[in-house]
């Protein structure tokens, strides 16, 4: 591929990511605005059902005064003028009520169908209204025979609300004709929906007695206001009201009229009330069949071809009849606009990439010609020939710069041609410097480990699961050391070598050491709790560590044909004898007093002995490592620690009785501690010193006798 076509692809391919950018930021932007759409609908679909049941609120609670009033006995019921007195304030107070009216009755029981059976008399009825001029009038009705025409006890109201299983609720009618509005024109006639509640009060001996049932009747001012206004040319959302059957309930114009229909649409006497819209607009229409179908929330759709959205949200559940507030918007509203941007900066990204496409054109002319130069220069450096080439001229500074640095790396090979024989010239040049024998020293953390009584758990396996079982061992141990930058030297069966501070640099490398060797026990233990460690039937195994800081050679080691990279040096063979002496302790992860004295108060340590190990005549102290400062369950372990370090200072001052009496009582203060096996082997110890005392001059240093 030449540099123009490259150029070429680059540019057409960076055209396609800004086409595509472009179209991700119109699409995010148009979701955006969507979202935002949405949430606008929302608010002003609430601010409509907050409304109306803001209206509807108005019944309920002239229900709810009348009934504490009877509770509280700020009104008897068996005074007919206060009763009349009392309606009449409310209804004055509550400019939204169309009618107070108490039925009452001597209620004896109840039918087994949950029906009131009433007394045969007391059935009375006071009833106040408000006319559509605003006018209040009131009637007072007494002694109605059962039965008879005009008993009140016999209307639906009545009966519905004093039946047995709607004690103690409130029932809400549909909306209908206001009852007093019967001779005016049918628009004139007011819109009402009526609460009904039996109301109880408690007689002297403690039982429930019924007063009667109050009906408030309310006109919604949200209704007429939703429907009297002419829609707003200048906004685009249209506002109604429907319930769940897709009857309108608000008007769409001003002159729609109100007829009683059934749940079809259909002209019905005993059916409810609701527009008969004179035209209905395809988006509403659409809107209301998604209503029928029993759909509220937001949804898209198309209707003759343009796309609106909608949204239907329940209004004043449990008291008007599953009524929905429905808001129609065009989609064009919200994403209009971004179409027309989308639109105009396509153009633009056009002429912008017709741009780039020419300059880059020409650039890549002018940037070809100096790497085909470069081509040349170095294609005669890879023959050995290092004639200077034909000085180039380029508008690009850099081009210049290159073809200059390849002339003075010219000029320096047919330097070191005059020093140097060509051959070994070439070889450096072609295939560069093969790693050589040699080391240095360095300073460095290094760690031995080995798995305790392997050697039983191999032979409890056969081959193959041995295999595998070690395969993931080494991978779970290699995992938890390198996490802390710990490089695994080697493996040596079941044991691992790792360095800290080589070959990458490491400052910290002591505390790292400790770190990855607590790591490193955490991930065996995870293995051996794994699923497939426990369905394997393995028992756990346990890895001792030994970890000691020393300066030591590093490097390439081996035959000049077979390298190893890797460390040697005392410090290395000491960290081995430490990990070893974890079987003369009992313990875990043993480090030099180097390493405790290098990390510092990072780590909790113990210290156990002074040792000769094999090999070595100068002694180290020995310390276990028992987990990081600040751990919880090591900071609970510092008394027992404090105390056996105690027992190992007298011991070591030959004070062989008052070491034995601390162990002692750190075992009775410590249930753990008849399990420590550095403290039984100290015991023990002292107790032979006791029999047979050390020679003059002794420091407590104890010589390994084993590797």
């Amino acid at each position: 591929m030449t540099l123009p076509r490259f150029f070429a692809l680059a540019v057409g391919s960076l055209a396609a990511l800004a086409a595509l950018v472009l179209a991700l930021s119109v699409r995010t932007s148009s979701a955006a605005v969507l979202r935002v759409g949405e949430s606008a609908r929302d608010a002003r679909a609430a601010q409509v059902v907050t409304s109306v049941e803001a209206d509807l609120s108005a019944a309920e609670e002239a229900v709810q005064d009348f009934e504490r009033a009877i509770a509280e006995g700020i009104v008897d019921d068996e005074d007919p003028r206060r009763l009349q007195d009392y309606l009449t304030a409310e209804l004055i107070a509550r400019r939204g009520l169309t009618e107070l009216t108490l039925t009452s009755a001597r209620l004896l029981d109840y039918e087994p169908a949950g029906d009131a059976r009433l007394a045969a008399a007391g059935r009375r009825q006071l009833s106040l209204w408000r006319d559509a001029a605003g006018a209040i009038g009131r009637r007072v009705a007494a002694d109605f025979a059962p039965g008879a025409t005009g008993d009140p006890t016999t209307h639906d109201t009545f009966r519905a609300a004093a039946h047995r299983d709607s004690r103690g609720q409130a029932l809400w009618s549909d909306l209908a004709f206001a009852e007093r509005d019967a001779g005016l024109p049918p628009q004139a006639r007011r819109k009402a929906l009526t609460v009904q509640k039996a109301i109880f009060v408690k007689a002297p001996g403690g039982a429930e007695r019924l007063v009667g049932v109050l009906r408030a009747g309310i006109v919604s001012n949200t209704l007429d206001r939703l429907g009297a206004a002419p829609a707003d040319p200048g906004d685009p959302h249209r506002l109604f009201l429907c319930d769940t059957n897709g009857r309108l309930i608000t008007r769409l114009l001003p002159d729609d009229p109100y007829v009683v229909v059934d749940a079809q649409g259909r002209p019905d006497p005993e059916g409810d009330l609701r527009v008969a819209p004179r035209g209905l607009p395809p988006a509403i229409g659409a809107a209301l069949a998604f209503a029928r179908a029993g759909g509220t929330g937001g949804k898209r759709m198309v209707v003759s071809g343009v796309p609106y959205f909608l949204s239907l949200v329940p209004v004043a559940e449990g008291r008007a009849q599953q009524w929905l507030v429905g808001v129609v918007v065009p989609e064009s509203t919200y994403v209009g606009p971004l179409a027309a941007a989308r639109d105009r900066l396509s153009w633009l990204l056009g002429i912008v990439v017709g741009v780039i496409g020419i300059v880059g054109l020409v650039g890549a002319r002018a940037v070809g010609g100096g790497v085909r130069a470069l081509v040349r220069s170095t294609d005669a450096m890879r023959r050995f020939s290092f004639e200077a080439a034909p000085e180039l001229a380029s508008p690009f500074r850099e081009v210049r710069e290159a073809l200059a640095s390849v002339e003075r790396a010219k000029t320096a090979l047919r330097a070191m041609v005059k020093y140097v024989p060509i051959d070994l010239v070439r070889r450096l040049y072609e295939s560069g410097r093969d790693p050589v024998l040699g080391a240095h020293p360095r300073e460095i953390s290094v760690m031995f480990t080995d798995i305790a009584d392997f050697t039983a758990h191999a032979e409890a396996l056969s081959p193959d699961a041995l295999a595998e079982a070690l395969g993931r061992y080494l991978e779970a141990a290699t995992r938890g050391v390198e996490s802390t930058g710990g490089t695994v030297d080697k493996y040596i069966g079941d044991a691992l070598m790792v360095l800290w501070n080589a070959p990458g640099r490491d400052d910290e490398h002591p505390g790292s050491a400790c770190r990855g060797a607590l790591a490193c026990a955490a991930a065996v233990r995870d293995l051996g709790a794994s699923p497939w460690w426990r369905e394997a039937g393995l028992p756990p195994w346990r890895t001792r560590f030994g970890i000691h800081t020393d300066r030591v050679l590093v490097g390439n080691f081996g035959a000049p044909d077979r390298l190893s990279y890797t460390a040697m040096g005392d410090g290395v063979n000491l960290a081995a004898r430490l990990e070893g002496l974890n079987k003369v302790y009992g313990t875990t992860i043993l480090v030099s007093d180097e390493v405790r004295r290098r990390v510092g108060d990072a780590f909790v340590f113990r210290r156990l002995d002074r040792v000769a190990v094999k090999g070595k005549s100068r002694p180290v102290d020995v310390h276990e490592l028992v987990g990081p400062a600040g751990d919880p369950a090591t900071e609970a372990r510092r008394p027992a620690i404090a105390a056996h370090e105690e027992a190992v200072a007298a011991a070591f001052a030959g004070r062989f009785a008052d070491a034995l009496a601390i162990l002692g009582a750190s075992a009775s203060a410590n249930e753990d501690a008849g399990g420590d096996g550095a403290a039984r082997l100290l015991a023990a110890r002292c107790r032979a010193w006791i029999a047979n005392p050390p020679p003059a001059g002794w420091d407590g240093t104890w010589t390994a006798p084993t590797k």
